[in-house]
């Protein structure tokens, strides 16, 4: 007899299966990455919107935007940008037919060129933040 079991039991399955496998690890990336970096557009379009139409000067706003932690947050959307896009091209490759055989191989080699871009720009990024502080 077959049991019946509830959404959470499958989802907790799923999971565990599907996140050993590669191709499932970077949809869920890329999907997500999307999702967040579409989130923030519409904060940043939003929020420039609100100093525009409150009356503070462009600057006062950069001024705001320069503290470590919005730095911080910045390097982190760099971060989402460079792991979208990167994905993003693999998934191109593939749909023009190139290293369809070496999905796994390409998606962690691109990744581990996000890392270093990552990292790059962590080190850019850190004696501001530093300074900041």
């Amino acid at each position: 007899m077959l049991e019946r079991r509830g959404f959470g039991e499958y989802a907790r399955r799923t999971a565990k299966v599907s996140l050993r496998e590669t191709g499932t690890f970077a949809y869920l990336t890329h999907r997500v990455t999307g999702i967040l970096l579409t989130v923030y557009l519409f904060i940043h379009i939003g929020t420039m919107s609100l100093a525009r139409f409150q009356g503070l000067a462009f600057e006062e706003a950069m001024a705001t935007f320069r503290q470590p932690l919005f730095l911080m947050v910045d390097w982190l959307i760099f971060l989402g940008v460079l792991v979208h896009a990167l994905n993003g091209i693999r998934i191109t490759l593939f749909d023009v037919g190139i290293g369809i055989r070496r999905q796994a191989a390409i998606f962690w080699g691109l990744m581990a060129l996000a890392g270093l871009a990552a990292l790059w720009g962590l080190l850019l990024i850190l004696p501001e933040v530093m300074g900041g502080v």
